[in-house]
């Protein structure tokens, strides 16, 4: 089975590592980390990279489609991660207790502590 090919890198090299010293969010420097690798040629393949990077080759997957739909924005944007508003697992208003009750001092020592609160507070089997 054939492999898919990278993705054209458009920016610059010079404009990549520039963007790299700059950013002091983690998570977008190891984004434009793998953009600075591939274009630099430094790797060739999605494997090459996630060895260099240690992360898994699917993440590689993962941002490289991010960059080919939405181009540097596309891959350096992080999506909160938490709540969706789309859920439908738990109801609103039950959502918005547990927040006010994470957002307390003592929350819970684990999920499990969570799914018995949610089930003799609401009711709500969460599995």
């Amino acid at each position: 089975m054939p492999y898919a090919a990278l993705p054209q890198i458009h920016e610059e090299l010079d404009e990549l590592q520039q963007r790299l010293r700059a950013e002091r969010h983690a998570e977008r420097k190891r984004r434009l980390h793998l953009l600075v690798l591939l274009k630099s040629k430094t790797v060739g393949t999605k494997k090459e990279a996630a060895a260099h990077m240690a992360v898994h080759r699917n993440t590689i997957r993962q941002w490289l489609n991010r960059y080919e739909e939405g181009g540097l924005e596309g891959l350096l944007e992080i999506k909160k991660r938490g709540f969706e508003p789309g859920q439908r697992t738990v109801p609103a208003p039950v959502c918005a207790a547990l927040r006010a009750r994470l957002a307390r001092p003592e929350g819970f020592s684990g999920y499990a502590e969570i799914q018995r609160w949610l089930v003799e507070e609401f009711g709500l089997e969460v599995p």
